[in-house]
């Protein structure tokens, strides 16, 4: 069996260990803040920002997700992530302004580091509904401060295969099914809501003016330079 069926394998076993019982309650709780109004904000740090980038403005994606995003905590930064996702104040600091009407999504696979866990537990104090996609592993912190917990399940250390014969791991599998996760929050709790929120590709006919109603419905689609 060659090396890239063997990630292919992994890839899918991660999928199909995904506990979707726990998405369908973090749903239905979620499109009670959605349908009042409400947004929901997505925080991550180091390749989990991926994911707070994953489900906004994008084709088949819903309006109503805004990303929080810092750039130093970018995995463009390289190493430098690994520090400022650890460093005190970051996190609560990019959720102080968030209404407690909203709702806050903070990706982290470890769940042991500053940023993910501070932005967290405010959010939480504050009357936020708070989710996160992280694995229940030893350490984790920021499974005991949220309301509802998607478990990624991926194995310790995240990389999924051996290769080389020499103990060597490769094909970290957080980002797939983390993304398969979001995914599956995001269509369930629209599907709760009626399907009326959903932007479509502006590159099919139509889609430019489809998608202009609900970009005029939530300012966060048109940022600030």
């Amino acid at each position: 069996m060659s090396v890239a069926e063997h990630v292919r394998r992994a890839a899918l076993k991660g999928v199909r260990r995904l506990e979707l019982a726990a998405v369908e309650a973090a749903a239905t709780a979620l499109a009670v803040r959605v349908g009042a109004g409400g947004l929901l904000y997505v925080l991550g740090t180091g390749h989990s920002q991926l994911l707070a980038l994953e489900g906004y403005y994008r084709a088949g994606g819903p309006a109503w997700v805004a990303p929080l995003v810092d750039l130093q905590l970018s995995p463009a930064q390289g190493v430098n992530a690994r520090v400022f996702e650890r460093t005190v104040g970051i996190g609560r600091r990019l959720v102080a302004e968030i209404g407690a009407e909203h709702a806050l999504l903070v990706a982290s696979n470890s769940g042991r580091n500053a940023a993910p866990v501070e932005a967290a537990e405010p959010a939480a104090a504050a009357g936020l509904l708070t989710l996160a996609i992280t694995s229940r592993s030893t350490g984790n912190r920021l499974a005991a401060v949220v309301d509802h917990v998607l478990d990624t399940a991926v194995p310790p250390g995240d990389a999924a295969i051996e290769v080389g014969g020499k103990g060597v791991r490769m094909a970290p599998l957080s980002t797939i099914v983390g993304a398969v996760m979001l995914h599956a929050l995001l269509a369930q709790t629209e599907a709760a809501l009626g399907a009326a929120h959903v932007l479509v590709s502006n590159n099919v006919p139509g889609g430019h003016e489809r998608n202009a109603p609900l970009i005029a419905r939530y300012p966060h689609l048109r940022p600030l330079r």
